[in-house]
């Protein structure tokens, strides 16, 4: 614990390995002290599976990345795939630079993304965005 606080890996960071031993790396994350993981995919794993597996090494399913092209698609399957994992947290990872504040494309996902919160909330999951420095260049 740093401060109190638990510290948890985002799975992209070790996306690699995650795609060539699953089990593998969620074991290897404990084992370097991590209490929580934020999920970047699912590899194809049942997500059953995956909350057996994250209870067998001790690990916290804090949230996951979702892009906003699935939540436009099916926000509703998405959040329960994510509930039956057991994270509170979905985060949308980015926005292509056409669907950024102030581009053509910003009105529609808007839209999406106020539906998939409207729909999160509904779920008592909190949606969440992921931002970079890159999409503050034009401010």
């Amino acid at each position: 614990m740093i401060n109190g606080m638990k510290v948890a890996l985002q799975l992209y960071s070790v996306r690699d390995v995650m795609e060539k031993d699953f089990e593998g790396a969620l074991r290897k994350v404990s084992e370097m002290g991590y209490e929580g993981v934020e999920f970047a995919g699912l590899y194809g794993y049942d997500p059953l599976k995956i909350k057996a597996l994250l209870n067998k090494y001790h690990l916290i399913p804090i949230s996951a990345h979702v892009p906003v092209g699935e939540l436009a698609a099916d926000p509703l399957r998405y959040i329960a795939i994510y509930k039956k994992i057991g994270c509170s947290y979905l985060a949308i990872p980015w926005l292509g630079e056409n669907d950024r504040p102030g581009r053509a494309g910003y009105n529609k996902v808007k839209a999406v993304i106020i539906r998939a919160a409207a729909e999160c909330a509904k779920q008592d999951v909190i949606l969440l965005y992921h931002n970079h420095d890159f999409e503050y260049g034009d401010i």
